[in-house]
């Protein structure tokens, strides 16, 4: 995979990225505002620069999007009192010394860690702990909410798991098997039930047909309102 900075004159530059693996040319646009363009190996690139140019409207309205309608958000600093977000509840940082742990004590995020941490390591191990306890609690309540709402479907996948996907909530495999991107974990429990159900009717219909979200729909009503959420407030689901 070969990465390449393009400019446009839309008024926007791109990230173009070349991949053997790939066989069809797509654009991605980051919660960042960065525009990938992900291209096979040997696409010229007077290809791709039509090809972005058919789709620069597209991809302005996308970036005013990002720019003017989600919330802006700023990078973590792993320091006490910061706000983090657990199944759509925020909850403080608490730095305490003792053996090392991460729990929600009194709505906050308590981290404790040994008095022996190096100064200089303890954001990056801040960091670390978090985000694996974070992993963690997904994959129990990703795990046993799918197993709940695969009862109302009547259809089970062989397999759930939590992944660090970037650019998606989800995914479901032919073989049945799901996995989920463990950020959900942050976001309100009605949100995450959405994508837990859009992933389960692709066992059913493994596509977005009008039958894909009408069963969808036919389980959850107001599934249309998650996905708005979602898409407005994807960026503060991270760490």
């Amino acid at each position: 995979m070969k990465l390449q900075r393009e400019l446009t004159d839309h008024g926007f530059s791109y990230n173009l990225i070349r991949s053997a693996k790939r066989k069809t040319l797509s654009i991605i646009i980051r919660a960042n505002s960065d525009v990938d363009v992900l291209v096979p190996t040997r696409t010229p690139i007077a290809f791709v620069e039509q090809f972005v140019s058919s789709k620069s409207a597209w991809i302005k309205k996308k970036l005013h999007f990002n720019s003017e309608i989600r919330p802006s958000v700023k990078l973590k600093t792993f320091t006490r009192d910061e706000p983090f977000l657990f199944k759509g509840n925020t909850v403080n940082l608490d730095i305490q010394t003792g053996r090392r742990a991460v729990a929600i004590v009194e709505n906050k995020l308590t981290v404790t860690l040994p008095a022996s941490t190096a100064v200089e390591k303890k954001t990056a191990l801040i960091r670390r702990v978090i985000e694996k306890w974070y992993r963690q609690q997904a994959e129990i309540h990703l795990k046993q909410r799918t197993e709940q709402l695969a009862k109302v479907l009547g259809k089970s996948p062989t397999h759930v798991g939590v992944k660090g996907y970037r650019s998606r909530w989800g995914s479901c495999h032919l073989d049945g098997r799901i996995y989920f991107n463990w950020r959900l974990i942050m976001a309100p429990e009605w949100v995450i039930d959405y994508v837990i159900l859009h992933e389960l009717c692709h066992l059913i219909h493994h596509n977005h047909s009008k039958n894909y979200w009408a069963l969808v729909e036919s389980v959850m009503p107001d599934y249309r309102h998650a996905k708005v959420w979602l898409k407005t407030n994807c960026n503060t689901l991270d760490l």
